[in-house]
C-alpha cells in the first residue's frame, strides 16, 4: 500500500463508524481519531459501544428478508427506521466520547439482500444516510457496497482494505478471520497481494439453531456452551459441506440469501429428523463453520497462515475457537484483542476509515479481493451541517503540499511562450484573484467591522506578515494616513526581519515564531487592538507567533491566507483566498499577492468609511502633500458645495488645508473653530453636519 493513498491533514479527523451485521443483534458504533503517518494512518479509539437492536426492529427486518413476502411500503419505512436507529447509535457514541461533534460518520447500513451474480447484480443496505446526517448534523457516508457491484465486483468483502492498512507488513502470513453472521477472511502474505473472500456461514446458522431450540428466549450460543454439550454428526456435516458455495473459488461473497433462515431451518429440521438432539445440531452447525473455514484455507490460500486473528461475535464462542485451533494446528489462533485491538469494534472502525478515505477522493477498497474490474470510490455522501468545512478540509488534504506550492498545469511550458502569451495567461489567472476575494466578501467585511471598532475604542490594527505578505501589509498601512488624514498609529505593518526586509529577503525571519511574538509585544499590543496575520501559505511561524501573543492579551485576531485554513483557537476570523497554483510555481507575489492586496484594500477602506473618513465616494480627509492632491482637494470642495475655483481656494485656506473642514465651513457658516467642534461632535462624519436641521 502506497503513501499516496492516504490524504495528509493538519489535524486528526474524528469519524464515527457504524456497523450492523447479519446477526441483527445491534449496531456497533466506534468514534476514532484518524491522522496520516508515513505509510498509512494512525487510528486512535475515543469511544466504542454496541446499541442492542430493539426486538420490534429486529422482527421488522426479519419479516422483509424473503422476496416472496416482503412489501415495498414496509421496506421504505424500514429504511427510515434503521436510519433513526443508526443516528441514535452515532449520537450515543459521540456522547460517550465527550459530546464534541465529529467530522464524519461512516455507516455500513443493514444488509437485506445481497446477490452480486446474475443478469442484474445487486446489493441492498438500508438505513438512510441523509437521515443520519440530519439527526447528527454530521456529513455521512453510506451505501458502500453498490459501487463495487457496479464495477463488476462482489460488493464484499470490503474490510480487507483496512486489514491491509492495520495489519500488513508482518514477516509471515496472517489471516484476519471475522466471525459475524457470515465468516470472511483476509489473508496477508509478504510479497503478495491481499486475498479476501467469504468462507461461508459463521454465526448465522448457529444463532438460528439456538433461537429454534430455546423458542426465541436466546439469540446465540453464549460461550459455545450448547455446542460443547453436543456431538458432531460427521455424516451430516459432510452433506452440509457439499453446498456448492464452499467449492467455488474466490473472489466470492455470500449472505442470508444462501445461508439465512430458510437454509438454517431446513438444516435444523433435517438434523432433528435424523435423531440428533438440539445440542447435537448446534454442535454440528458450529463444526460447519469451523470445517468450512479450514477447508477454504487449504483449498484457496497459497500458504497456510502462521497466525489467525479472530474478530466478530464468534470470537467469544470458545467451542468455535477451540475447533479452529484443532482444525488448523499449523497456525496460532488468537483473538484480535491480543494484538491490542478491540475485536468487537473492528468492523465499525473499518467503516470509519472507509468514510475518511472516500471524502478525500483517496482509495478505499481492494478490487483484487472483490473482483471489481476497476478501482472505484465506495460510499455515497449525505451532507451534514458541517459539509462546507469538510469541503475545505478535503481541498487541503488532497494536496501533498499547500495549494500555492503546487504546479499549475496551464503554465508547465511557460519557458516556451512568447511575451504576449505569457501576459495573456497571467491575466487569465489573475482573474481568479478577484473571484477568490469576492467569495470571501462576508469574512472580509467582518474583519473590516472589527478594524473600525478597534479604532473607535482607542485601539489599533496591526498587519503581521513575512516576505510579500509582510510588504503588502506595510504598504496598505502606510497608505492610510495620506489617503484619510488618519493617525499613523491606527494601521501599523509588522514584517518579519524588520524594515530591512522591505527591500531584501532576510534569511530565516519568517520561521521565527518568537520574533513574531516579540515584535508585537514591543508595540504594546492590548485587548483593544485587532491583529491581522497575513500568510499566503497559512502557516508562517512568525505570523502565528504574533497571533498567539495577541490572543493571550485578549486582542481580536484574523488570518488571511491563500490556502484552506484549519480551525485555530487563537484566530477569530479566517479569510481563505483560494486562488490555486501560481503561473510561476510557488511565487505567491503573483495572484496570491494580488488577492491579498485586494483584501487588505477592502478591510482598510471599509473601516475608514465606517469611521466617517469618506463623504459619498470622495476622500474628504485626504492629506494635501503635493500640487496634484491640492487640485484634487479643490475639485472635491467644488463638487460638494458648488462654489467656484476662487471660493474653493478661500475655503481651503481658512480650513488650513482640511477639505472636510472647508466643506463644513461653507455649509454651517460657522467659524473654523466652531465648525471643527461640530465635526468632532459627530465623530467626523461630514454627512451628519451637512444634513443636520
Amino acid at each position: 500500500m502506497t503513501t499516496s493513498l492516504f490524504p495528509p491533514t493538519r489535524r486528526p479527523l474524528r469519524v464515527v463508524g457504524l456497523m450492523s451485521g447479519t446477526s441483527l443483534d445491534g449496531c456497533d458504533a466506534a468514534l476514532v481519531a484518524i491522522m496520516p503517518r508515513a505509510s498509512g494512518l494512525d487510528i486512535r479509539m475515543e469511544a466504542f459501544l454496541t446499541v442492542p437492536m430493539p426486538p420490534g426492529l429486529r422482527a421488522a427486518i426479519t419479516a422483509q428478508l424473503s422476496p416472496e413476502t416482503s412489501r415495498i411500503d414496509l421496506l421504505a419505512e424500514l429504511d427510515t427506521r434503521l436510519g433513526e436507529f443508526f443516528a441514535q447509535a452515532a449520537l450515543a457514541v459521540i456522547e460517550k466520547a465527550g459530546g464534541q461533534a465529529p467530522d464524519l460518520v461512516g455507516s455500513h447500513g443493514q444488509t437485506l439482500w445481497h446477490r452480486p451474480q446474475g443478469e442484474a447484480p445487486t446489493t441492498l443496505q438500508l438505513g438512510d444516510g441523509s437521515l443520519i446526517a440530519v439527526r447528527t448534523g454530521v456529513t455521512t457516508l453510506s451505501d458502500f457496497r453498490k459501487a463495487d457491484v457496479a464495477a463488476g465486483g462482489q460488493g464484499a468483502p470490503l474490510v480487507p482494505f483496512v486489514d491491509q492498512l492495520l495489519f500488513g507488513g508482518s514477516a509471515h502470513t496472517v489471516a484476519l478471520q471475522n466471525l459475524g453472521g457470515i465468516a470472511n477472511v483476509t489473508v496477508l502474505t509478504p510479497g503478495h497481494a491481499p486475498l479476501a473472500f467469504d468462507t461461508g456461514p459463521a454465526n448465522m446458522a448457529i444463532d438460528r439453531f439456538v433461537e429454534r431450540f430455546t423458542e426465541g428466549r436466546e439469540q446465540f450460543d453464549l460461550d459455545g456452551r450448547y455446542a460443547a454439550r453436543g456431538r458432531v454428526d460427521e455424516r451430516l456435516l459432510e452433506a452440509w459441506l457439499a453446498h456448492p458455495f464452499f467449492a467455488a473459488r474466490p473472489p466470492k461473497s455470500t449472505g442470508r440469501e444462501e445461508f439465512g433462515h430458510d437454509y438454517a431451518d431446513a438444516r435444523y429440521d433435517e438434523a432433528l429428523a435424523q435423531g440428533l438432539t438440539p445440542e447435537d445440531a448446534i454442535a454440528t452447525a458450529t463444526a460447519l463453520t469451523v470445517r468450512s473455514i479450514a477447508r477454504a484455507y487449504r483449498d484457496f490460500l497459497p500458504d497456510l497462515p502462521r497466525e489467525i486473528l479472530v474478530s466478530g461475535g464468534g470470537a467469544h464462542n470458545q467451542t468455535l475457537m477451540t475447533g479452529l485451533q484443532r482444525e488448523l494446528p499449523e497456525a496460532q489462533v488468537r483473538k484480535l484483542e491480543e494484538r491490542g485491538f478491540d475485536a468487537d469494534a473492528k468492523e465499525a472502525v473499518a467503516f470509519a476509515i472507509l468514510a475518511y478515505q472516500v471524502v478525500f477522493g483517496a482509495g478505499n477498497h481492494l478490487p483484487e479481493t472483490t473482483g471489481a474490474s476497476t478501482p472505484v470510490l465506495l460510499g455515497k455522501i449525505s451532507p451534514g451541517r458541517n459539509f462546507q468545512r469538510m469541503v475545505l478540509a478535503a481541498a487541503e488534504a488532497t494536496a501533498e503540499r499547500p495549494v500555492t506550492e503546487t504546479s499549475n498545469p496551464l503554465s508547465e511550458r511557460l519557458d516556451e511562450l512568447s511575451a504576449g502569451e505569457i501576459t495573456a495567461l497571467m491575466s487569465a489567472e489573475d482573474a481568479r484573484a478577484v473571484e477568490a476575494v469576492a467569495q470571501q466578501a462576508p469574512a472580509i467585511a467582518k474583519v473590516a467591522e472589527a478594524a473600525a471598532e478597534a479604532i473607535r475604542q482607542g485601539g489599533r490594527v496591526f498587519y503581521v506578515g513575512a516576505g510579500t505578505s509582510g510588504r503588502l501589509g506595510v504598504l496598505d498601512a502606510s497608505e492610510i494616513p495620506p489617503t484619510f488624514s488618519a493617525p499613523s498609529e491606527w494601521f501599523q505593518g509588522l514584517i518579519a526581519g524588520g524594515s530591512e526586509a522591505l527591500t531584501r529577503a532576510i534569511e530565516g525571519a519568517e520561521d521565527d515564531a518568537e520574533a513574531g511574538t516579540a515584535d508585537l509585544v514591543a508595540r504594546g499590543v492590548s485587548a483593544k487592538d485587532l491583529v491581522v496575520g497575513i500568510a499566503a501559505s497559512g502557516g508562517t511561524p512568525y505570523v502565528h507567533g504574533a497571533l498567539k501573543a495577541a490572543k493571550r492579551v485578549g486582542a481580536r485576531t484574523a488570518l488571511i491566507a491563500c490556502n484552506p485554513l484549519p480551525t485555530l483557537d487563537y484566530v477569530d476570523q479566517g479569510i481563505a483566498l483560494i486562488v490555486g497554483p501560481e503561473v510561476l510555481t510557488g511565487s505567491t507575489r503573483l495572484k496570491a499577492g494580488t488577492a491579498t492586496k485586494l483584501a487588505l484594500n477592502q478591510i482598510s477602506t471599509a473601516a475608514m468609511v465606517l469611521l466617517g473618513k469618506v463623504y459619498g465616494n470622495l476622500m474628504v480627509d485626504v492629506t494635501i502633500s503635493n500640487r496634484k492632491l491640492r487640485a484634487r482637494a479643490l475639485r472635491i470642495i467644488r463638487t460638494v458645495t458648488g462654489v467656484d475655483e476662487a471660493e474653493a481656494e478661500t475655503l481651503l485656506d481658512r480650513a488650513e488645508g482640511s477639505v472636510k473642514l472647508a466643506i463644513a465651513l461653507h455649509a454651517t457658516r460657522l467659524s473654523p473653530e466652531a465648525a471643527r467642534e461640530a465635526l468632532q461632535a459627530v465623530q467626523g462624519r461630514l454627512r451628519s453636519v451637512l444634513e443636520r436641521p
